[in-house]
């Protein structure tokens, strides 16, 4: 079963609906062309389920494994 992360981008990452997202991705979205370094990126693909890493950098942004 792949690893499943539940991603959530909050205030500082809302377009023009002003709303937050969540959305559901695997590991390969996590890429440094989106703004992951490799210690970002190593952090995640770490995670054992329900564990969450938390980027407050730009906004509120938050990464929790799902599966």
């Amino acid at each position: 079963m792949p690893k499943l992360f539940e991603c959530f981008w909050g205030d500082g990452y809302r377009g023009d609906s002003n709303r937050s997202i969540l959305e559901i991705r695997m590991i390969d979205f996590f890429t440094e062309d989106r703004g992951y370094d490799s210690i970002d990126i190593k952090g995640i693909d770490g995670l054992n389920i329900d564990e969450q890493c938390n980027f407050l950098d730009n906004g509120t942004h938050w990464v929790r494994r799902v599966s």
